[in-house]
């Protein structure tokens, strides 16, 4: 399955403007209707989708959806970059056994309107809604539970120590992976200000140039013609480093996220199933107690001890719901861990020899660039560097250099389209010699 992201399109203005995304697949599997489709989504559309695969499958780790922007969400540097994070997101969902298989996948990929199978999922969350306040309650117990040193009804499985060691290695990965997204950012910035340093730097030398006689003067506006070209190398590099080194480095930053969640998940699972032990535990004393003593009015008691082994069945269902809940999630973490360092690997060595690559590339244009300038300055020597021009006029300076622009500014017109001041300045010389 190939999925693509691409065609950005701004929708309506003010508080109400949306961007939509065309998204393109491309499949052999027989579950999907057709072979190539597209449909157009919306960014909260994508969340929707991350939404119901967590949901659907807690212990996967799900992939990770580019944070939300308010400011300068509309121009074409962010809607580009959205574009390749939001492709990586279904990119990542497609090459995943159980999650491409999901049945919102299938429909956020080929129902053009959404909306009737949201509105179809909220229906059935509103049943759900007692879950949700469940699940905050026991991830409250599961950070006192942290905080006091585990759980107590359960003892310590190798699938703990693997889950443990999991989790000091992600908590390990974390600021590292932060610390290079920093840097590599950082890197990234330094590029560009760099191409704007060298277009100053050329700039200021093909003033020099005009402002020299001779040689000197042709080889100094050469100086500045080859540093604006470098100038624009330089900024096609920063861009390139951008979307290949920190973009994929960043993306890695919001994964490690999401692998953490996952763990915590398999925390939240457990709490659940050791406090249910600890639940039937107490109910099956109530029930002892209650089968125990004398029966002071049969029918009363009778009625009691009823509800309490009903009470006691109860929780032992959910106890067995939960203890296999948490089998699966457990499984599944560790499963998944596997996989995030195994394709880690992959991905990092990736991103690594691109960035090693584009660095090679950049560095034979700059030194080819600066070589093409050697032979004006090495053919320079004293005599041509005096003080009389190439036809014995005193002062008399060469043809002006055009002055470099930037790709987005007018470039200034050249010597043939408007007279030199220096030259008429010397002419204004030459009548006072006479």
């Amino acid at each position: 399955m190939e999925i693509t992201v691409s065609d950005p399109v701004k929708h309506s203005e003010g508080m109400n403007a949306y961007v939509t995304y065309k998204v393109t697949t491309k499949t052999d599997l027989e579950r999907f209707d057709s072979s190539h489709f597209y449909v157009h989504r919306r960014y909260s559309d994508f969340v929707w989708l991350q939404e119901q695969l967590a949901e659907a499958y807690p212990g996967l780790i799900i992939p990770p959806l580019p944070e939300k922007q308010v400011m300068r969400r509309f121009n074409e540097p962010f809607l580009s970059q959205r574009q390749r994070a939001l492709e990586k997101f279904l990119s990542r969902i497609a090459s995943h056994e159980l999650l491409r298989d999901n049945m919102y996948v299938k429909a956020f990929l080929e129902v053009e309107n959404l909306e009737a199978t949201k509105g179809s999922v909220a229906k059935q969350g509103k049943k759900n809604d007692q879950s949700f306040w469940q699940w905050a309650s026991q991830a409250t117990s599961s950070l006192s539970n942290k905080m006091a040193g585990g759980p107590s009804h359960l003892p310590k499985t190798e699938e703990d120590v693997k889950f443990d060691e999991a989790r000091m290695y992600i908590d390990s990965l974390e600021p590292q992976i932060n610390n290079v997204h920093k840097h590599t950012h950082t890197l990234v910035e330094k590029g560009k200000d760099m191409a704007q340093a060298l277009f100053d730097f050329g700039l200021a030398f093909t003033l020099l140039g005009q402002a020299e006689a001779d040689a000197l003067g042709d080889a100094m506006a050469q100086l500045g013609q080859c540093a604006d070209k470098l100038s624009r190398i330089t900024a096609v590099e920063a861009d390139k480093e951008a979307q290949f080194f920190d973009e994929p480095i960043r993306d890695y930053v919001r994964l490690v996220r999401q692998v953490k969640a996952t763990l915590d998940v398999r925390v939240s699972k457990l709490q659940a199933y050791d406090n249910l032990i600890g639940e039937v535990q107490t109910k099956k004393q109530t029930r002892d107690r209650l089968a125990s003593q004398p029966a002071g009015d049969p029918q009363s008691h009778a009625h009691k001890l009823g509800l309490a082994e009903e009470e006691l069945k109860r929780s032992e269902q959910q106890l067995e719901n939960a203890k296999e809940e948490y089998e699966v999630v457990t499984k599944r973490v560790l499963t998944e861990i596997d996989r995030f360092k195994r394709e880690k690997l992959v991905d990092f060595k990736s991103i690594v020899l691109d960035y090693v690559q584009l660095q090679i590339e950049y560095n034979q244009q700059v030194e080819q660039s600066w070589r093409e300038v050697l032979p004006s300055l090495q053919a320079l020597n004293i005599q041509q560097s005096g003080s009389h021009g190439p036809t014995g006029q005193l002062g008399q300076a060469p043809a002006a250099a055009p002055i470099p622009a930037r790709a987005d500014e007018p470039r200034a017109p050249s010597p043939s389209q408007e007279p030199s001041t220096t030259e008429e300045g010397g002419e204004d010389l030459d009548e006072q010699f006479v």
